[in-house]
């Protein structure tokens, strides 16, 4: 079905995301002297979670999708969950740290970000349930 590919694309897409993300990261805002200990701190914990887990998921599924597969449901249940999860505690952190009101290029990544797990999750999610 179309669907599937297109949520397949999605998946694809936002795990690419997730790695480019922290290539940047380590490469430049890891040294950025600006940035926080607290921020740093933060973001230098989720490496094991996105890399191996978030990411993993959303290209089991993908492939599980593209391939016809009834894992590639079960997986994107999985991976919608996970991004719900991430895209929630971000959230609170970005909120509780002021990360909404930090240059306007932070806000726009932080958003970003933000917006495509809470939209991007519970999408999976309801995918996976009618398909299941």
């Amino acid at each position: 079905m179309i669907i599937d590919i297109i949520v397949a694309v999605f998946q694809i897409l936002i795990a690419v995301g997730i790695i480019v993300f922290w290539i940047y990261f380590f490469k430049y805002e890891n040294k950025n002297p600006e940035k926080g200990a607290i921020y740093l701190g933060f973001e230098r914990s989720f490496p094991p979670a996105d890399l191996g887990w978030i990411t993993p998921t959303l290209l089991i599924s993908a492939i599980g999708l593209l391939l016809g597969q009834a894992f590639g449901v079960f997986f994107s249940i999985v991976s919608g969950s996970a991004l719900i999860f991430l895209g929630l505690l971000d959230i609170s952190f970005n909120i509780r740290q002021g990360a909404y009101k930090a240059k306007k290029s932070d806000i726009i990544l932080n958003l970003t970000i933000n917006l495509i797990c809470i939209v991007a999750g519970p999408l999976f999610l309801i995918y996976g349930w009618m398909n299941f």
